[in-house]
Parts: C-alpha cells; sequence; structure tokens
C-alpha cells in the first residue's frame, strides 16, 4: 500500500512550475501533501490549487498527509477548508485513513474539523471497525470520546468488538468493554466475540471477555460453543481458560459430537489431555455411536489412542469392556450407526462430522467470516465402519 502511493506521488512530481495550469496545480498539490512539505502546501493553496483534487483513487491531498502523516500539512488543508467527507473508490473517508495508520492525533484534528465518525466504507466497516482491525488504542480511545458507534457492524454484522477479538487486539477489547460494548453481540454467523476470540487463539481476549461475563455456551447458527472451536483449532490455553472458567465439557453439536470427540478427530493431543484432566466424558458417544477412542482410532492418531486407553483403564477396569475393546458402545446397533441422514439432517450437519483433517485457522483480517464457521458436511465420516459379514459354511 505505502509503494503504491510513493509512486503515485512520484507521478505527480516534476511539475514545470512555470507554466501554473489547474491541473499542474492539482498534481503539485497532491505531490506536496505527500510528502510533507507544509510550506509549499500552504503556497500552492494561496495560489488557487484546488484542495479536492484526486488521483487514481479518489485521494485528496487530505488523504495524502493522513496516510504519510504530515501535521503541517493536514492542518494547512483542513484550514483550508478541505473536505473531511471525501471518499475514494473503496468509500473510505481521510478519517478511515487515519485510524488504519494509527496516527491518533490526525484523528483528532478531523474530529475536531466535523468528520463522520459512522461514515462506512464498501464494507460497511466505519473508522472505529477500522482502529479495531489495526489495534491502534489512543485512535480507538479518540473515536469513542467523540461519541463513535461501539455497535456499528460491517456487512457480516460484526462490530468492533469482533474485530479486535479477531486480531487479538487485548487493549483495544478492553477499552471497548470499559465503554460498554455488548458483549453478546452476533455476526451473521452467529458467532460473539467470545467464539471468534476462540477461534483464533486469543487467550488474552478470551479471559478478558469471560471476566467481563460473556456467555460460555453462547452456539452459533450451526450449533457450536466456544469450547468445542477452540478442541477444533488445537489452541490449548484457550481450552484451559475456557475450562477454567466453567464452560460445558459435554456441549454436544447436532451430531452428538462433544469438544472431545472433536479434539481427537484433530489430532490436538495437547487439548486432550487438558480435557481428560478437566474429566471429560471418553463413553461420550456421537449420534452415530462413536466415542472419542473410536474417531481417534479412525484417524490414526495413535498418541490419542494411548491417551484414551490409558484414561478408560483407570475409569473401567475391565479390558472386556466395550469403550477399552472397540471404542464404540456395545448398546449402538449397526442399523444406528451407519443410518444414512435424510436431505434436511445433512443441511444442518456440521462439517466437522467429516473433516479427514484440520483446516486452519484464518490469519487475514480481510479472511471472509465464512471461513470461522464450518459449512454443512454431505457424509458421516465418523460412522462406526460397518461389521464384516460373517463367512459362509
Amino acid at each position: 500500500m505505502r509503494l503504491h502511493r510513493v509512486r503515485l506521488l512520484q507521478a505527480c512530481e516534476g511539475v514545470d512550475m512555470a507554466a501554473p495550469k489547474q491541473a499542474e496545480l492539482d498534481a503539485a498539490l497532491l505531490a506536496a501533501a505527500g510528502r510533507g512539505d507544509g510550506p509549499q502546501v500552504a503556497r500552492l493553496i494561496g495560489e488557487g490549487a484546488d484542495t479536492e483534487a484526486k488521483d487514481k483513487d479518489g485521494w485528496t491531498p487530505l488523504y495524502n498527509a493522513c496516510f504519510f502523516g504530515h501535521e503541517a500539512c493536514v492542518r494547512a488543508l483542513l484550514d483550508a477548508g478541505a473536505n473531511t467527507e471525501a471518499v475514494d473508490l473503496w468509500r473510505r473517508t481521510p478519517l478511515h485513513i487515519a485510524c488504519a495508520n494509527g496516527h491518533a492525533l490526525y484523528v483528532r484534528a478531523l474530529l475536531g474539523a466535523g468528520a463522520n465518525t459512522e461514515a462506512a466504507n464498501n464494507n460497511g466497516a466505519t473508522p472505529l471497525f477500522i482502529a479495531c482491525q489495526e489495534g491502534h488504542e489512543a485512535c480507538v480511545r479518540a473515536l469513542l470520546s467523540a461519541g463513535a458507534n461501539k455497535e456499528a457492524a460491517n456487512k457480516d454484522g460484526r462490530t468492533p468488538l469482533h474485530i479486535a477479538c479477531r486480531n487479538g487486539h487485548e487493549a483495544c477489547v478492553r477499552v471497548l468493554l470499559g465503554a460498554g460494548a455488548i458483549v453478546e453481540a452476533v455476526d451473521k454467523y452467529g458467532a460473539t466475540p467470545l467464539y471468534i476470540a476462540c477461534s483464533n487463539g486469543h487467550e488474552a481476549c478470551v479471559r478478558a471477555l469471560l471476566g467481563a461475563g460473556a456467555n460460555k455456551e453462547a452456539v452459533t447458527n450451526i450449533g457450536l460453543t466456544p469450547l468445542f472451536i477452540v478442541c477444533q483449532e488445537g489452541h490449548e490455553a484457550c481450552v484451559r481458560a475456557m475450562l477454567d472458567a466453567g464452560a460445558n465439557k459435554e456441549a454436544a453439536d447436532f451430531c452428538g459430537l462433544t469438544p472431545l470427540h472433536i479434539a481427537c478427530c484433530f489430532g490436538h493431543e495437547a487439548c486432550v489431555r487438558v480435557m481428560l484432566d478437566a474429566g471429560a466424558n471418553i463413553e461420550a458417544a456421537s449420534t452415530a455411536g462413536s466415542t472419542p477412542l473410536y474417531i481417534a482410532r479412525s484417524k490414526g492418531h495413535l498418541s490419542i489412542v494411548r491417551l484414551l486407553e490409558e484414561a478408560a483403564a483407570v475409569q473401567r477396569p475391565d479390558p472386556a469392556s466395550p469403550i477399552i475393546s472397540s471404542g464404540v458402545f456395545s448398546t449402538v446397533s449397526s442399523a444406528s450407526a451407519l443410518a444414512v441422514p435424510t436431505p434436511s439432517q445433512l443441511a444442518a450437519l456440521p462439517a466437522l462430522a467429516s473433516a479427514p483433517t484440520p483446516s486452519p485457522a484464518p490469519t487475514s483480517a480481510s479472511t471472509p467470516t465464512a471461513a470461522l464457521v464450518p459449512a454443512p458436511s454431505t457424509a458421516l465420516a465418523l460412522s462406526p465402519a460397518p461389521a464384516p459379514a460373517p463367512a459362509s459354511s
């Protein structure tokens, strides 16, 4: 982004000042604002350069000054009446740009000049959302002091608190919570800030939210709890944080899979250990009859198999017990274990029931929210295999 802006400024350099045509004056003002030449900016404005002239990205001189951080230029342009509500090709205002780059001084200057705190870009993000996304605490405080809406959501229904949790910006999370941000706000997938923080493994944010009273058992649109998602993603520290707060170890999804099932499925041994130490039920059976032990075996996670067998031996010392001998409850009939779900049932099943390998947690702030919530499944990979047919005599 910065290199792109530098190249645009270079294109404005070399203007023949002996021929002060309007286009040349405007190009010179764009360049001077970008390189921080306050006296030149003031002189060009005095000679008639247009403070609203735009480059090919729709940026005015005020954008350039806010992006590169040139105080004298920002103040000269504002004093000359530069429009604080100009929008670029992405419907970002100069306030968005100042917030994205952490220039709290210019944020306050723009707010003092009447900049709109609720202007939304083409993704529905306000300046506060952008400041929280980038983790610029001072900008967040300045915007909140100016009355910015803490609950303004983007097109995915995410609030500034969601995005601060998404990117692990604990300081911004605490500032928002202190200002009264709604801790149970849900995005269009039904995910709360706690679920988002858990999904991305940000323990400090998780603990801050739990300390603010966040609901540990809130479920997404497909029935997943925060503890479920941390076990899927393998975030051991967050698993501990959730268990320390009293999260339900046995909360099951639409397929009857518990957090322990999921940790076993994705091969997260550390999470399995934590769950076992917390007393998670190793005999829990999914709707298809699969136990955590069966799932670990079917996925080839041998170290987890050994962990579960050791735990089972302590809890049920009889080596012939179903949990030790097979990992599948003997009370589950083959018919129910192998039953093919109806189309309506399939539509409700999370992809976790059939995922052969773990998918990495989204890392980019621009990653669509859908990546955080599993899509519907089309098969039941965790059902026990059919018993072999008896040999014919």
